[in-house]
Order: C-alpha cells, then sequence, then structure tokens
C-alpha cells in the first residue's frame, strides 16, 4: 500500500485525569491514515517499531497481536527503552501479549482506575504518535472496521500524548495475571519466531520448524535461536518428536 501523508493543522482536545483538563492548543503535524479491515495498520505500526531509536510508550486496550508483540521485543533486545500501560482486562483475558511481554522484562502497567482504559496509542522518540480506534490485536487488521492516524513532525503533540499516558501510569500498577497465563492470539503464535529454532525455556528443550510440537509453546516460553548449533551450546537438547 502506498503511503500518503498529510500536512494537518490538528487542534487537540486530551482529557488528562484526574484534572480533566484540556489542551486545546493547535499542533501542526504530517499525518498517514489507515483503515481496516486489512488496510495496512498493523504493517504501518511495525514499520514505525522498527525505526525506533530510543524510547516507545504504550497505550492499549486490547493487545493481542503476536506480530506487533514481536517487534517490540526487537526493539526491546537491540535497546530501545519501552514500558506500556494497558486495559485491566488484559489480566483475565485468554489471549493477551502482556505476558509475553512481561516474560521479557518490559515494564507492564494495568489502569484499573476507569471502568474501560480505552486508548491506543503508540508515541515513538518522542517525536511521533499512532493511534486511533485500532486495538493492537489481529481482528483489529482483518476483521473490524478501524482507522490508524501516523502522526509525525510534531514534538509538542507527542509530547501531550505521553504526558497523559504518564499520568495514567502513575496511578497503575505492576501487571499480574489473575488466571491461566495468557499468550498471543493461537493463530499467531508461529509468527514470533516463524523460521527460527524454538528453544523451550522451561523444559531446555528445542523444537525444528516442522516438528509437531514447533508451533504449540506458550511465546512467553519460547527462547529463539539461529542454528541447532546454537541451542546446543545454551544447554538445549533436541526434542525426542523432531527427527
Amino acid at each position: 500500500m502506498t503511503k500518503r501523508w498529510f500536512s494537518l493543522c490538528l487542534l487537540v482536545a486530551l482529557f488528562l485525569p484526574p484534572s480533566g483538563h484540556a489542551d486545546t492548543r493547535s499542533y501542526s503535524a504530517q499525518v498517514a491514515p489507515y483503515f481496516s479491515p486489512n488496510g495496512g495498520a498493523t504493517e504501518a505500526i511495525i514499520r514505525e517499531l522498527d525505526n525506533a531509536q530510543h524510547t516507545i510508550i504504550v497505550q492499549a486496550y486490547s493487545f493481542t497481536s503476536a506480530l506487533i508483540a514481536k517487534a517490540l521485543l526487537v526493539d526491546h533486545k537491540r535497546g530501545v527503552k519501552i514500558f506500556a500501560v494497558l486495559d485491566k482486562s488484559n489480566q483475565t483475558d485468554k489471549y493477551s501479549a502482556a505476558t509475553f511481554l512481561a516474560n521479557a522484562n518490559i515494564p507492564v502497567l494495568i489502569d484499573s482506575e476507569h471502568a474501560i482504559a480505552h486508548s491506543k496509542v503508540m508515541v515513538i522518540d518522542g517525536a511521533t504518535v499512532l493511534t486511533g480506534s485500532f486495538n493492537f490485536s489481529r481482528a483489529a487488521e482483518e476483521k473490524n472496521a478501524e482507522n490508524l492516524l501516523v502522526l509525525k513532525g510534531s514534538s509538542e503533540l507527542a509530547q501531550v500524548y505521553a504526558a497523559n499516558i504518564n499520568v495514567h501510569a502513575a496511578y497503575s500498577h505492576p501487571y499480574q495475571r489473575t488466571t491461566a497465563e495468557a499468550t498471543p492470539e493461537p493463530e499467531n503464535r508461529a509468527s514470533l519466531t516463524r523460521g527460527e529454532i524454538h528453544g523451550n525455556r522451561k523444559s531446555k528443550v528445542y523444537h525444528l520448524p516442522g516438528c509437531s510440537g514447533y508451533g504449540r509453546m506458550s511465546p512467553a516460553n519460547v527462547i529463539p535461536f539461529a542454528s541447532e548449533a546454537a541451542a546446543v551450546q545454551a544447554g538445549y537438547r533436541r526434542a525426542k518428536n523432531c527427527p
């Protein structure tokens, strides 16, 4: 999909709890809109995450996209500082990326102050804002009618969004799973490490692509290896059901 940018003057009304203060200043920014289903929103998010250099702040209601979770993990491993503020439903939903991120030592906070913490925002490097109705989920990309705006070129606007997220973070609490362990959507699990060797951090067993257990591990337990030699060197052994 060809990316189209529009220069717009945005009148932003952001309500910052608990004071209820509204920011009604005007901000100039480059805007690229995306519409789902199948409008390239997930691809646009991952592209911006891949370009992150220093910081990523995430605010989300539903977060089940394994593709976006993997992109954040890659950023985390290359030194980008990340934290996420998620709605309390992520503690009990059957599938959530919260466990995957937390197990990778990415700070995850839960905003339980509101009936629904419904914002969907990413602030990247204090300069780029991703927002709209688009949940970070496969359903939002493939099934729902959603919108995503990528806003660039206004650090002032990014600071307003970051400040709002920080207000929510201040009264949020660290993520703790309250039911059975959550994972990203099962149909997306293989995409977390597609083409790589899967090591199970608990059993110290690794699976090759095509082995019966390759796609069944929870992403929270997956350790990817580029080769069998690397897995063996790390103390892993090949699964018995792998030829």
